[in-house]
């Protein structure tokens, strides 16, 4: 789409009265405010600059445009908030297909992703329309689950006969797309049988919302009875991996980017009964242990992840192995009490019950550590000590002091032989070692990260970019002090993002919303504070040459603290020539700034 049109779309509402729809602000001089919809927080700090048609929150740091808002609110691509934009201002919207449209459409696997479409209408149909159907669904009902939720969740429903799958399938697609699909097993008679007979059939989905494979579940009592397992997986293909999928994140995503966070629980109807009680970003993953794909796969979606397994011996021992997983996460834990998973909770207790839990009962990774690691003959002195030496080292890598002081309390409080001083020696002793060692901290997944959030921050930003960013507002308000730059060979800006947008300032004579969509977070938040400039409309005469003396200094200053780092390292190396000659430069920079 040509960057005219964005332009014109852009142009053609206010950014107050779209995130008005969804947020309530209020005039607050020249700008209106409200709760920021991205993060927490009881005291508005949400900014929407009506005249410069952008927002900021001072609380977490965002900033953006129209388009940004309803790609951060809504969880969708830049191209789907150009196109909701359009629609509600009822331009006509002619949209080419791009590369990555076309290579979906001749996706050497497409057959693939075509039966298994076709293969999930078809186990819906069942289960909503048929005569066979009606009985699994009355389970269903009996489990909590209404006709709303069913449909959410596409579920399904796999006939007990053989092949009626085969038999609705054969005459759609070829052979080999059959038989790579996973949907169907040979028999020694050399006669195909459906893969799936007579359970509920969860449809499993990528991140696009494509249907990749499917678990079937029992229902029926002489199932039970039979022994038959609980679930049953799709085999691996060329478009299923279970080592790396995650149920229900393709419809979860959206509420990811609003909540900030992700529930990432055990089982299928754990998930259902997380959204159930209102809570959609809940995911699972798929019949599986957690794997370093699966914790790659969800941190592009969130930073801080809410493990929700099974309370009994089995889910705990579960979240403690996905704990070595977890390095990089900020990680809180849900307890589910009484041995129970979230399924069971909802079912005897209420949603309500269930909300609660997951939102308001969390503790962190080092709580579930010492309640975990506990022994259980903890009057043994022996197992004491073991117990106090397998959680040092994870306190000891808690980077608040305070938190370490209270699970410092906590553990001794649960020793008999152990007093608080006893336990922080072996706390202080622990950090003593792997500074030793070369380690800062303890693996990063045991200690609660700093930050309520995984959200951006707002900056204190130095002279420097302060400096930068008067200099490049005023390029992008004035295009003729914009050319003067654009001549000077001589410049650049010393701040990396701004010289980023600096290039496509030269470039384009202007930066816009498609132009923003393509660079990186840090970019665009950079552009926003360049926005936030308050400066006259007139350029006094000595401005730009005060504000460049201004930088020239800063980078003076700069340079000095690298050149004084240089010499340090020099003489901590015993490098004494070496040190001379920074000390010398030194000097001379230090008469240039006089």
């Amino acid at each position: 789409m040509e960057k005219e049109k964005i332009s014109e779309i852009k142009d053609s509402v206010n950014i107050v009265d779209v995130i008005g729809e969804s947020v309530a602000l209020t005039k607050a001089g020249r700008n209106f405010l409200g709760l920021c919809p991205f993060h927490g927080e009881k005291t508005p700090s949400f900014n929407v600059v009506e005249d410069k048609q952008f927002y900021h929150c001072f609380g977490c740091g965002r900033s953006g445009d129209v388009f940004k808002f309803i790609e951060d609110y809504r969880g969708v691509t830049f191209m789907d908030a150009v196109r909701i934009v359009a629609e509600r201002s009822g331009l006509a919207l002619e949209i080419e297909e791009g590369p990555s449209q076309q290579a979906r459409r001749s996706h050497p696997h497409q057959g693939l992703y075509d039966i298994h479409q076709e293969a999930a209408k078809f186990y819906h149909a069942i289960l909503m329309t048929t005569t066979m159907g009606e009985e699994a669904r009355s389970y269903l009902h009996q489990r909590g689950l209404t006709d709303e939720v069913i449909q959410h969740f596409h579920l399904g429903l796999a006939p007990r006969e053989g092949n009626y799958l085969y038999q609705s399938m054969q005459q759609k697609f070829s052979e080999q797309t059959m038989m790579d699909s996973g949907l169907f097993n040979l028999a020694e008679d050399n006669l195909v049988y459906d893969a799936f007979q007579d359970r509920i059939v969860f449809p499993l989905t990528n991140d696009q919302g494509q249907v990749i494979a499917f678990s079937g579940r029992i229902w029926r009592q002489n199932q039970q009875e039979q022994k038959l397992a609980k679930y049953k997986n799709s085999r691996s293909t060329a478009i299923f991996n279970k080592s790396y999928e995650l149920y229900h994140l393709d419809k979860a995503k959206a509420s990811i980017k609003k909540n900030h966070e992700v529930y990432l629980m055990e089982g299928f109807m754990d998930v259902i009964a997380a959204y159930r009680a209102g809570i959609e970003n809940a995911v699972a993953s798929m019949g599986t242990a957690l794997t370093r794909e699966h914790v790659s796969h969800l941190s592009k979606y969130s930073k801080r992840l809410i493990l929700s397994y099974d309370g009994d011996r089995a889910g705990q021992a579960a979240t403690a192995k996905a704990l070595e997983e977890l390095q990089d996460l900020s990680i809180e834990i849900v307890q589910i009490p009484n041995q129970m998973d979230p399924d069971e909770f909802i079912a005897k207790n209420s949603a309500e019950d269930l909300q609660n839990l997951l939102t308001k009962t969390r503790i962190s990774n080092v709580e579930f550590l010492i309640g975990y690691l506990k022994p259980e003959n903890i009057e043994n002195l022996q197992a004491q000590i073991e117990f106090v030496e397998s959680l040092a080292p994870i306190i000891a890598g808690v980077q608040s002091i305070t938190a370490q002081n209270s699970y410092i309390y906590m553990l001794a409080e649960l020793l008999p032989d152990f007093d608080y001083q006893q336990v922080e020696q072996a706390v202080n002793n622990s950090r003593l070692s792997s500074r030793q060692a070369g380690e800062t901290t303890y693996s990063s997944s045991l200690a609660p990260a700093p930050l309520p959030h995984d959200l951006p921050l707002a900056k204190h930003l130095s002279r420097l970019h302060k400096a930068e960013n008067h200099l490049l507002s005023r390029m992008i308000s004035h295009p003729m002090i914009l050319n003067d730059y654009r001549l000077r060979e001589d410049f650049t800006f010393d701040t990396a993002e701004l010289q980023v947008l600096f290039e496509i300032l030269k470039e384009n004579g202007e930066v816009t919303p498609q132009d923003l969509s393509q660079q990186s977070e840090a970019v665009q938040q950079a552009w926003y504070l360049v926005l936030e400039e308050d400066l006259p409309e007139e350029v006094a005469t000595e401005e730009l040459a005060e504000v460049e003396a201004t930088r020239d200094k800063e980078l003076l200053r700069k340079d000095n603290q690298l050149i004084s780092k240089n010499v340090r390292e020099a003489s901590h190396k015993g490098d004494h020539d070496a040190a001379i000659q920074e000390i010398e430069r030194l000097i001379a920079q230090k008469r240039r700034m006089e």
